[in-house]
């Protein structure tokens, strides 16, 4: 279980108010569920996953999970990036769930679907 980055807790306050901490890893049994089911998405964005999580495009509530975030960031303005992103205490710090990879029609649909906690201007 690694430390991956930090994130502004200001920014999650409305997807939880028990936040506690900054930190955000990923546990060994998440990183195995990502490179079981999300073939290729981990090599290509691991080196941005603390720019994802300190510099995000959007954040979305996670509708179907409480206390869970959707954190999206563009790249190469085809490929949008998302980690689900758990923010109920594991050692008092978030985590990853998991990530992959959308092209931007999808990424409009959650602008209309999902509610936007965060938008970079």
């Amino acid at each position: 279980m690694d430390v991956i980055g930090r994130i502004d807790v200001e920014m999650f306050k409305d997807i939880s108010a028990d936040i506690v901490t900054d930190k955000v890893i990923l546990t060994d049994k998440q990183l195995a569920h990502i490179l079981s089911q999300r073939a290729g998405t981990y090599e290509k964005y691991r080196e941005k996953l603390p720019e994802i999580l300190e510099d995000p495009d959007f954040i979305f509530q996670d509708p179907k999970h409480p206390d869970t975030a959707l954190v999206i960031k563009r790249y190469d303005n085809a490929a949008v990036i998302i980690l689900r992103l758990s923010t109920e205490s594991f050692d008092n710090m978030n985590s990853i769930l998991t990530m992959w990879e959308i092209k931007e029609p999808r990424l409009k649909r959650y602008i209309l679907t999902h509610k936007i906690v965060y938008k970079k201007e």
